[in-house]
């Protein structure tokens, strides 16, 4: 089964991998700052990392997309 995304799917996508990604970082930090009592240190830097993977993963997500689109044109392009 071949799967063709629409642009709208495509950003939603993303948006929601770097929520995800913000969020996992938000839950992690604010929970090691509520076990070590230190409030503000780990939630800034787990929110930083949870930002940076976030945008890793919908990079990589581009990067499939553009990487199926090229394989389908040179497959149409060959059978022409």
């Amino acid at each position: 089964m071949k799967k063709d995304y629409s642009q709208a799917q495509l950003a939603w996508r993303m948006v929601i991998e770097l929520v995800a990604g913000l969020g996992i970082g938000f839950g992690i930090g604010y929970g090691l700052d509520t076990l070590l009592g230190t409030m503000p240190l780990f939630l800034v830097l787990f929110i930083g990392f949870g930002f940076a993977a976030g945008v890793k993963t919908m990079l990589r997500s581009a990067r499939e997309v553009q990487d199926r689109r090229l394989a389908q044109e040179a497959a149409e392009a060959k059978e022409d």
